[in-house]
């Protein structure tokens, strides 16, 4: 399993380097028209974003229209020893080099705790249309979507990284939505209550 799944992100993050640098521009512009029509994303309070390492998708026009709705912003952080991320606020331009090599919060920056989260973005190597995720092989989302239990989950890719199946271990964490800049897939995964949903 995980001899297949290195096989796969290394074919997959090759795919995505091909583009150019505008394409993926371009790509995420698009992308983030059609992640602005998911009501979970617009009814976000909090919303948990991330900044793109490498050749990643960039949500940051997502973050930016949510801003602008007043939702809060939340980037992770990663410790060198818990595959759990921590979520705090900060503004993209504040970001710094954390130790996995991503930009995150500085050291000071006010956390959220998970719970609070209403949406979160989920980097993304490859996804299936089941809601199956490859992500960078760190794990760290997937030690932490368990915790964030209102949170509505969004993959985030381009559509070159959607395949038709990818294997799935038992502690892989399934998405709620995958956006690609050439279509929304909402799944059925129930994490429960979601922002914007009225109790009955």
């Amino acid at each position: 399993m995980s001899e297949r799944k290195r096989a796969l992100r290394a074919e997959l993050i090759a795919v995505r380097a091909r583009m150019t640098p505008e394409a993926r521009t371009a790509k995420s512009l698009a992308l983030a028209e059609r992640a602005d029509a998911l009501a979970a994303v617009r009814a976000a309070r909090i919303l948990a974003v991330y900044a793109p390492l490498g050749t990643e998708a960039d949500p940051g026009e997502v973050a930016r229209r949510a801003a602008e709705r007043g939702a809060v912003l939340v980037y992770p952080r990663a410790a060198r020893h818990d595959r759990r991320l921590s979520f705090a606020r900060a503004e993209p331009s504040a970001l710094v080099r954390g130790p996995v090599g991503a930009l995150e919060p500085p050291e000071g920056a006010p956390e959220v705790p998970l719970a609070d989260v209403d949406c979160v973005l989920v980097p993304c190597v490859a996804f299936s249309p089941d809601g199956v995720r490859l992500g960078r092989g760190g794990g760290y989302y997937d030690a932490t979507l368990s915790a964030m239990v209102r949170a509505f989950r969004v993959g985030i890719g381009f559509e070159a990284q959607l395949v038709p199946e990818l294997p799935r271990e038992p502690h892989d964490a399934l998405l709620d939505a995958i956006v690609t800049e050439e279509r929304v897939l909402e799944l059925t995964r129930d994490p429960g209550p979601r922002p914007g949903a009225s109790a009955t």
